[in-house]
This record gives structure tokens, C-alpha cells and sequence, in this order.
């Protein structure tokens, strides 16, 4: 069968899917319409006459993807859709809010508190999660049918492309992070309180960081995923997702006397513009994913004929920049702010955040140069969980001061230290593609089949071993010791810094597993990211210990030296060639 009759086939299979897709979105938007006029909870009214502009919200997105299919784009409307989809898990989790406590919601549109009492749930709530589960169905539906019609048109027209869109959409993304994190509104009404997401209940905090993960999760899928249609659609979806969670609260805070515009929707809005502009102008004439390599080309034109792997590097160096910068603005931001004036406790661990931003932002800044983006890269695979081990402990502060009651609230370092630590995890997602596409191309270009990978000799599995066991150690262990001090640990005494030392000992815990199956450069700077790693634990001492009286080196620290010695050690043993095939 010819690739233009495949083509034809699978666009025709597709046909039928897509239209159910459709069909099942703009059910959704009805229902979603619907819930504008009936109540959400019990004997409740919303703060404004927000009936139209949920109407408006509800069906603008599915008549943009309705429209795209319209015009004979089924890809970019399936797109438009698999974006809205992305934020429904996270959207349901905020509504679901409404059936818990009512009180604590802070949705304007949809409920005003005059009281502390939580009325029972009315048909509107249902009607809100039943249209967001029908945009879920919708999301998923489209995107199995876009990635079929999307791989028979790039089988059928191969080509390089580019994606010099990606670092924009990703940096924008960020920012409406950020915005989503922040203060809704501000609120002169003792019943509706305008507070940010990590003041705010359990559950909308959740929801609101399953949208923030999203965003740009999703993002950076819809650049690699071979079809600038759909990475188009996707890319809109998201804005008119984002988008429809900031409107409501400037409305809000517009049409209502003592509610008043905060910072916080105004970057969604302006986030959600960029999106959408940059989104409807990425070219759809030059497909984004990579393209075959020539079976005559050597190990030399392959590193020019793979421009997915090149575009899957500037994506993680800018994801790896924008986390630095966001791990300093988190260092050099108040974590805590007093009510009435009195002076906030500040986290002794801000340097420590601020020196791991930067041991991701500078090999984030390497990935954009050609010839040092794939050596530092598998380092990068590791030096991420840095940001994870001292945000951790920054947000230890922020974490004990809710047992204050009203006394302290939480500041801007919050914000920015958790999109930070978001930011480093979606880094690392970004950069293990990357290491896949990596990989592949070097089998492809060296000759492997089969399976056939390289073994580690004996000389370097003794020193690898040790450092494992040193790296566990160093994380389980104390670094820090002093009168009267009990610090977070991974056996005892577990606390929200303990989450920060698991992350760090699972990603060594991963790396090794992977320095057996790397090439010698690569197996040398992964190791050399697990030593950056080990060196940041020794470094909480020196970097944290300001406030704590009689502070001495504890075992973690020494450990921490130890492992990272080993680390560096294993790292020359297989550049020095103690690798052999099998």
C-alpha cells in the first residue's frame, strides 16, 4: 500500500472519532453554559451577574475547535481540544472544592458566602463536573485521532522543520504558572477571602497545581510531537484554558465594589494572549518532528540531520533557565509576611535554593550551544532534583507557620519556589526525552541492533556501588547537628524537607541504573551531575546553618564528600575506557 492510499485510509478511519469528539464537547459546553443559571450549592447566589460571561467561557473554546474542523483543520481542532483536556483534572478538583466547603472556595462567579456554614451541593455543581468530564472524553478522543491523521501526513511528507517557537510558549506557560499560584482577587468581604494557592484549602491547592504542572507539560508534548497542527491546537487549548480560569476573578473584582484586581489573573490574561498569538502563528507548512536519518550518513551528519533532538535541547535549556531564575527569585523573595507589620521569620535555606537554581539555570544556558548541549545534558538529568532537596526545605517555614493561625501568611518566595520546583520536574521529564532521542540516534549511527548496548567492566562497577551507598547514606543521615536541633530525615523525624531528600536519593538511585547502559561521555556526566548533587548536600552546612546555634558537620555532610569523590572517580574510570562491548 502506497503512503498516500495509507494516508487516505487512516484519514477516513478518523473521520468518524474526531466527529464523536466533537459531538461530546459541545454536550460539555452546554452543560457548562448550563451551570451559569442554577445554583451551585443551596440557597447560594454568585457575587455578580456572571451568567453570561460562563456562557461565554463555556462555549468559546469548543467553537474555536468546532471551527478549525470547519475550515478542514481536524488536527489543530483535535488539538484545540486535547489542550482543554489537559486542565480538567485539575479543573474538577477546584469545583469539587464547592461540594466540600462552599466557605473556602473563593469562586465569586459562582457562590458568595454570607456566612461559615457549608450549604449542601445543587445541580449546578453536577452540571459544572459532568461538562468538564465530557471535555476530558472530548480531549481524549481527539488526540488518539490526531495522532493518527498527524503520523500518516508526516509519513506521507517528511521533513526537517523547526520548533523556534517552543522556548516563548514554554516561557509564557510559566508565567501564567505563576499567575494561577497567586492571589485570585482581593477581598474587603470576611466571607470571601482572595488568598493564594498554598494559603488556600487542600484540595483547590491540588487542582491548582495539577493545572500548573499541565501547562507546560503539555506544552512541551505538543512541540515534540511531530505535527505543527497539532502542536497549534494544543497550544491555543491551553491559552483558552488558562484563560477562562483568570477571567471570572478580574470580572470579579471590576464589577464588584470590594473585590479589587490583583497581580495575580492580569498575568494569566496576558500569559493566555501570548499563548494564543504565538499558538495561531506557528507555520503548519514545515513539520516539527525529526526527520529519518540517511542510511548513508555517517556519525558526524547525523548530529545536523536530527533537528528533533536539537529542538528537545533549547526546550530543556530554557525549561532548566526559567527554573533557575524562578529558584532565585524564590531565594531572594519573603517566604513569610507578618499581618500587621511585625517582622516574618525568613528560611535559613534561601542561599541553599539559590545556589541549586544555578546549578540548573548554567547547564540550562550550555543547552543551547550545539557541540555542549548533549555533554551536559545527562548531567542536567540529575542536578534538577537539587531544586527539589533545598525548595523542600525552604518551604519547611511556610509549612510550620499555618500552625500560627492568622499571624503569618505566605509570600511571594512561595510562589516562586514551588513554580521553581515544578519547573525542575518538568526539566527533568524534558530532558529524559531528550536523552531518549539521544540514544536512538547513537545506535542508529554507530551500527547497534538488537538490543545491543554497552557493558560496564569490573573496574568501574566497584566505585559505582560505593557511590550509590555513599549517596544514600548522605541523604539519610544528618549533614547538620546541634544542640537542640532535629533535622528532617528520611528514617525518623520525616518531615516536608525529608520530601526533597527522597527525591534526591531516587534520582541518583536512577542514574546509576542508567550508567550501565550509557556511552562512556554520557555515563561520565551523569555521574558528574550525581557528584554536583552529593556537593549540594555537603553544602547545607555552610549554606544553612546561620540560625542554628552550635551548628556542627553531621554525617550526611562527610557522606556527602565521600559520595561525590566516588561519584568523580567513576566518572574518569569510564572515560579512561573501563567500558567494553558485549
Amino acid at each position: 500500500m502506497t503512503s498516500r492510499s495509507s494516508t487516505l485510509l487512516t484519514g477516513e478511519r478518523s473521520v468518524r472519532p474526531f466527529r464523536a469528539a466533537l459531538g461530546v464537547a459541545v454536550l460539555a459546553a452546554v452543560l457548562l453554559a448550563a451551570a451559569g443559571f442554577v445554583q451551585v450549592v443551596t440557597g447560594a447566589e454568585p457575587a455578580f451577574g456572571s451568567a453570561p460571561l460562563l456562557v461565554v467561557l463555556a462555549v468559546v473554546p469548543v467553537a474555536v475547535a468546532v471551527g478549525f474542523g470547519a475550515l478542514g483543520r481536524p488536527v489543530v481542532a483535535a488539538g484545540v481540544l486535547a489542550g482543554l483536556a489537559a486542565l480538567v483534572p485539575g479543573r474538577i478538583l477546584l469545583d469539587a472544592q464547592l461540594a466540600i466547603d462552599p466557605a473556602e472556595a473563593a469562586r465569586p462567579e459562582l457562590y458568595l458566602p454570607e456566612s461559615l456554614g457549608s450549604p449542601a451541593p445543587a445541580l449546578g455543581l453536577w452540571l459544572l463536573i459532568g461538562g468538564q468530564l465530557g471535555i476530558g472524553v472530548a480531549g481524549v478522543l481527539a488526540a488518539r485521532t490526531a495522532g493518527r491523521r498527524a503520523e500518516s501526513v508526516q509519513l506521507a511528507e517528511p521533513g526537517t522543520g523547526r520548533t523556534s517557537w517552543m522556548p516563548s510558549v514554554l516561557a509564557m506557560t510559566v508565567l501564567a504558572v505563576v499567575g494561577l499560584l497567586m492571589a485570585p482577587f482581593a477581598s474587603d468581604n470576611a466571607y470571601l477571602l482572595g488568598r493564594g494557592a498554598f494559603e488556600g484549602p487542600l484540595l483547590a491547592l491540588a487542582g491548582l497545581l495539577l493545572i500548573a504542572g499541565a501547562l507546560p507539560v503539555v506544552a512541551g508534548l505538543a512541540g515534540s510531537s511531530g505535527s505543527p497542527e497539532l502542536a497549534r491546537g494544543c497550544v491555543a487549548g491551553l491559552a483558552l484554558g488558562a484563560a477562562a480560569l483568570a477571567l471570572p476573578n478580574l470580572v470579579a473584582a471590576v464589577t464588584v465594589p470590594w473585590i479589587h484586581v490583583t497581580t495575580g489573573p492580569v498575568l494569566v490574561l496576558v500569559a493566555s494572549a501570548g499563548l494564543m498569538l504565538r499558538g495561531l502563528t506557528i507555520p503548519l507548512d514545515e513539520p516539527a518532528g525529526p526527520r529519518e536519518p540517511d542510511a548513508t550518513e555517517g556519525s558526524a551528519g547525523t548530529e545536523a540531520a536530527l533537528p528533533g533532538g536539537r529542538r528537545l535541547h533549547w526546550a530543556t535549556g530554557a525549561l532548566a533557565v526559567l527554573t533557575g531564575a524562578a529558584s532565585v527569585a524564590g531565594a531572594l523573595t519573603a517566604q513569610l509576611v507578618a499581618r500587621g507589620g511585625a517582622p516574618a521569620p525568613d528560611s535559613a535555606a534561601s542561599p541553599w535554593l539559590l545556589v541549586a537554581g544555578l546549578l540548573v539555570a548554567v547547564p540550562g544556558v550550555a543547552m543551547f550551544v550545539p557541540g555542549l548541549a548533549a555533554v551536559v545534558r545527562p548531567a542536567l538529568s540529575v542536578t534538577w532534583a537539587g531544586v527539589l532537596l533545598s525548595g523542600a526545605a525552604v518551604l519547611d517555614v511556610a509549612v510550620a507557620a499555618t500552625d500560627l493561625g492568622a499571624t503569618y501568611t505566605t509570600g511571594q518566595g512561595v510562589v516562586w519556589t514551588v513554580t521553581a520546583m515544578i519547573g525542575a520536574t518538568v526539566t527533568a521529564c524534558c530532558s529524559a526525552v531528550a536523552g531518549m532521542v539521544e540514544r536512538e540516534d547513537s545506535e542508529e549511527a554507530g551500527g547497534l541492533s538488537g538490543g545491543q548496548v554497552p557493558q560496564l567492566a569490573p573496574t568501574v562497577i566497584t566505585p559505582l556501588v560505593a557511590t550509590v551507598i555513599l549517596a544514600v547514606a548522605a541523604f539519610g543521615t544528618p549533614a547538620i547537628t546541634a544542640p537542640d536541633y532535629v533535622s528532617a530525615g528520611l528514617w525518623s523525624e520525616f518531615g516536608t524537607p525529608s520530601w526533597g531528600l527522597l527525591a534526591a536519593v531516587l534520582t541518583v538511585l536512577g542514574a546509576a541504573a542508567l550508567v550501565p547502559r550509557s556511552r562512556p561521555a554520557r555515563a561520565a556526566a551523569v555521574l558528574v551531575g550525581v557528584a554536583c548533587l552529593l556537593i549540594l548536600r555537603a553544602a547545607q552546612l555552610p549554606l544553612t546553618a546561620s540560625d542554628i546555634e552550635g551548628a556542627t558537620a553531621g554525617t550526611g555532610m562527610w557522606l556527602g564528600v565521600a559520595g561525590a569523590l566516588a561519584a568523580l572517580l567513576t566518572a574518569g574510570l569510564a572515560v579512561l575506557g573501563g567500558r567494553e562491548s558485549r
